[in-house]
Protein backbone atom coordinates (compact mmCIF):
# COMPACT_ATOMS: atom_id res chain seq x y z
CA UNK A 1 0.00 0.00 0.00
CA UNK A 2 1.74 3.11 -0.41
CA UNK A 3 1.99 5.46 2.01
CA UNK A 4 2.11 9.43 2.12
CA UNK A 5 5.76 10.26 2.74
CA UNK A 6 5.04 12.20 6.20
CA UNK A 7 3.94 8.24 7.44
CA UNK A 8 6.37 6.34 5.98
CA UNK A 9 8.37 6.20 9.52
CA UNK A 10 5.50 5.32 11.31
CA UNK A 11 4.65 2.92 9.00
CA UNK A 12 7.89 0.93 9.27
CA UNK A 13 7.29 0.78 12.78
CA UNK A 14 4.17 -0.90 12.43
CA UNK A 15 5.89 -3.50 10.43
CA UNK A 16 7.92 -4.28 13.71
CA UNK A 17 5.03 -4.27 15.72
CA UNK A 18 3.04 -6.84 13.35
CA UNK A 19 6.28 -8.90 13.71
CA UNK A 20 6.35 -8.18 17.74
CA UNK A 21 2.88 -9.30 18.08
CA UNK A 22 3.03 -12.47 15.47
CA UNK A 23 6.12 -13.76 17.67
CA UNK A 24 4.16 -13.09 21.15
CA UNK A 25 1.29 -15.21 19.83
CA UNK A 26 3.26 -17.99 18.01
CA UNK A 27 5.27 -18.33 20.94
CA UNK A 28 2.45 -18.43 23.02
CA UNK A 29 1.27 -21.35 20.62
CA UNK A 30 4.29 -23.17 21.07
CA UNK A 31 3.49 -23.25 24.96
CA UNK A 32 6.98 -23.18 26.23
CA UNK A 33 6.70 -21.49 29.52
CA UNK A 34 10.66 -20.66 29.36
CA UNK A 35 10.58 -19.35 25.70
CA UNK A 36 6.96 -17.18 27.06
CA UNK A 37 9.14 -15.91 29.76
CA UNK A 38 12.30 -15.11 27.87
CA UNK A 39 9.89 -13.02 25.55
CA UNK A 40 7.82 -11.30 28.09
CA UNK A 41 10.75 -10.06 29.60
CA UNK A 42 12.14 -8.92 25.91
CA UNK A 43 8.87 -6.99 25.64
CA UNK A 44 9.37 -5.34 28.95
CA UNK A 45 12.43 -4.65 28.91
CA UNK A 46 12.49 -3.05 25.36
CA UNK A 47 9.13 -1.44 25.67
CA UNK A 48 10.16 2.17 26.98
CA UNK A 49 12.53 2.57 24.50
CA UNK A 50 10.85 1.29 21.08
CA UNK A 51 6.89 1.21 21.76
CA UNK A 52 6.47 4.08 24.34
CA UNK A 53 8.92 6.00 22.16
CA UNK A 54 6.51 5.68 18.91
CA UNK A 55 3.04 5.96 20.84
CA UNK A 56 4.39 9.04 21.96
CA UNK A 57 5.12 10.02 18.96
CA UNK A 58 1.97 9.75 17.55
CA UNK A 59 -0.04 10.95 20.30
CA UNK A 60 2.35 13.80 20.16
CA UNK A 61 1.58 14.35 16.07
CA UNK A 62 -1.17 12.34 15.09
CA UNK A 63 -3.68 12.07 17.83
CA UNK A 64 -2.97 15.94 18.85
CA UNK A 65 -4.49 17.11 15.57
CA UNK A 66 -7.25 14.18 15.67
CA UNK A 67 -8.74 15.79 18.89
CA UNK A 68 -9.19 18.94 16.79
CA UNK A 69 -11.32 17.26 14.29
CA UNK A 70 -14.61 15.96 13.88
CA UNK A 71 -16.29 12.58 12.95
CA UNK A 72 -14.69 8.84 12.70
CA UNK A 73 -11.15 10.26 12.74
CA UNK A 74 -11.58 12.00 16.47
CA UNK A 75 -12.92 8.54 17.41
CA UNK A 76 -10.31 6.63 15.84
CA UNK A 77 -7.88 9.27 17.83
CA UNK A 78 -9.63 8.65 21.06
CA UNK A 79 -9.78 4.89 20.73
CA UNK A 80 -6.33 4.27 19.84
CA UNK A 81 -5.24 5.87 22.55
CA UNK A 82 -6.85 4.29 25.19
CA UNK A 83 -4.76 0.98 23.70
CA UNK A 84 -2.05 2.98 23.95
CA UNK A 85 -2.19 3.30 27.44
CA UNK A 86 -3.67 -0.24 27.67
CA UNK A 87 -0.37 -1.76 26.01
CA UNK A 88 1.35 0.31 28.68
CA UNK A 89 -0.26 -1.26 31.36
CA UNK A 90 0.31 -4.62 30.11
CA UNK A 91 3.66 -3.55 29.91
CA UNK A 92 4.06 -2.63 33.42
CA UNK A 93 2.68 -5.99 34.62
CA UNK A 94 4.29 -7.78 32.06
CA UNK A 95 7.82 -5.83 34.03
CA UNK A 96 6.96 -7.25 37.35
CA UNK A 97 6.49 -11.00 35.77
CA UNK A 98 2.83 -11.31 34.77
CA UNK A 99 2.96 -13.25 31.45
CA UNK A 100 -0.39 -13.91 31.80
CA UNK A 101 -1.00 -10.78 30.12
CA UNK A 102 1.28 -11.44 26.81
CA UNK A 103 -1.25 -12.67 24.93
CA UNK A 104 -3.46 -10.05 24.97
CA UNK A 105 -0.70 -7.18 24.57
CA UNK A 106 0.08 -9.20 21.37
CA UNK A 107 -3.69 -9.16 19.79
CA UNK A 108 -3.92 -5.77 21.06
CA UNK A 109 -0.63 -4.73 19.24
CA UNK A 110 -1.97 -6.25 16.13
CA UNK A 111 -5.15 -5.55 15.87
CA UNK A 112 -4.53 -2.17 16.75
CA UNK A 113 -1.96 -1.51 14.42
CA UNK A 114 -4.07 -3.21 11.56
CA UNK A 115 -6.81 -0.30 12.53
CA UNK A 116 -3.89 2.85 12.22
CA UNK A 117 -2.94 0.99 9.33
CA UNK A 118 -6.24 0.48 7.04
CA UNK A 119 -8.61 2.86 8.87
CA UNK A 120 -6.52 5.73 10.48
CA UNK A 121 -3.77 6.30 7.71
CA UNK A 122 -6.15 6.69 4.64
CA UNK A 123 -8.31 9.21 6.97
CA UNK A 124 -5.40 10.98 7.96
CA UNK A 125 -4.13 11.29 4.05
CA UNK A 126 -7.21 12.17 2.96
CA UNK A 127 -8.02 15.19 6.20
CA UNK A 128 -4.47 16.56 7.04
CA UNK A 129 -3.78 19.28 5.82
CA UNK A 130 0.02 20.04 3.85
CA UNK A 131 1.69 21.54 7.22
CA UNK A 132 -0.22 18.96 9.37
CA UNK A 133 1.64 16.40 7.40
CA UNK A 134 5.01 18.16 7.14
CA UNK A 135 4.87 18.54 11.52
CA UNK A 136 4.30 14.69 11.30
CA UNK A 137 7.32 14.27 9.24
CA UNK A 138 9.81 16.49 11.08
CA UNK A 139 8.64 15.47 14.19
CA UNK A 140 8.21 11.28 13.50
Amino acid sequence: MKRAEALINLSREHHHSLRLAKRCLDTLDRGDPEQIEALCREVADDFDRTWERHFANEEATLFSITGQMEGRIRELGVQLVEEHDRMRELARRMKAGDCSVLREFGELLRDHTRLEERELFPLVEKRFTPAQMERIARET
